[in-house]
């Protein structure tokens, strides 16, 4: 179920993991926390091809995910473009084939401008650039984590 609420994302997401899904056209990374948010690592790139939806099923039940995390580019003023509108159709798909499979998890979009720039200079010199798209997962999910930990902190 798409949840366009940050609040009410939070308030579902408690004690799960959050998988964070950074989609592009052929590629997608994958990164996961765990349950307490207070530790996030990259666990896949795969392609996002026909398996796409089964693989990521997979992903779901083996790592006991609660919910998952798109990474959604935004244009500076926050309004959609092309990738993010099509990102939103890619998730809207997603979560079509995960509920026709008794999976029903909260998805909710993130901001993730400039996560694959920054993961590109965080692993430039490991992978030359080349399989960066779960560390751009990572490090969108923990700008998601770190920026709601202190939400919740002012409202306590």
């Amino acid at each position: 179920m798409i949840i366009r609420n940050t609040k009410e994302f939070i308030d579902i997401i408690n004690d799960k993991k959050i998988l964070s899904v950074d989609l592009g056209k052929k590629k997608v990374g994958l990164a996961i926390s765990n349950i307490k948010h207070t530790i996030t690592t990259p666990i896949k790139n795969m392609l996002r091809n026909k398996l796409f939806h089964e693989n990521i099923k997979k992903i779901i039940l083996e790592y006991n995910v609660g919910a998952i995390l798109v990474g959604l580019p935004l244009n500076s003023d926050k309004s959609l473009n092309k990738i993010s509108q099509f990102i939103v159709d890619i998730s809207k798909n997603m979560d079509l084939y995960l509920i026709e499979n008794k999976i029903n998890l909260p998805i909710f979009f993130w901001d993730e401008n400039f996560s694959s720039f920054e993961a590109e200079t965080l692993v430039r010199d490991f992978y030359k650039g080349k399989k960066i798209d779960k560390f751009a997962a990572k490090i969108f999910l923990d700008d998601f984590i770190r920026e709601n930990t202190l939400l919740n902190e002012k409202e306590n």
